[in-house]
């Protein structure tokens, strides 16, 4: 049985229409996965932002989509030129 790690899996559910691409690019090139894990530990971030009370809640929510945002344009980049 093969175990599909959760940054792979997330990056399957985001970007749907370029599911073999993202198999096969996570598969092969560090660098996408590099991306792609990063991307998930904003995603993280994000996630206990939005959950928190904290003072600086907002201005890092902000942070944090914005990174993502980037984030997402450059792994769609690789995708598309795939």
């Amino acid at each position: 049985m093969t175990i599909i790690r959760p940054t792979l899996f997330a990056m399957l559910e985001r970007f749907p229409r370029y599911k073999a691409a993202v198999r096969q690019l996570f598969k092969e090139n560090k660098g996408f996965q590099a991306l792609c894990e990063e991307y998930w530990k904003y995603a993280e971030a994000l996630r206990h932002w939005n959950q928190s009370a904290a003072e600086e809640a907002v201005v890092r929510k902000k942070e944090y989509t914005a990174l993502l945002r980037d984030l997402q344009a450059e792994i769609l980049e690789n995708l598309t030129q795939y």
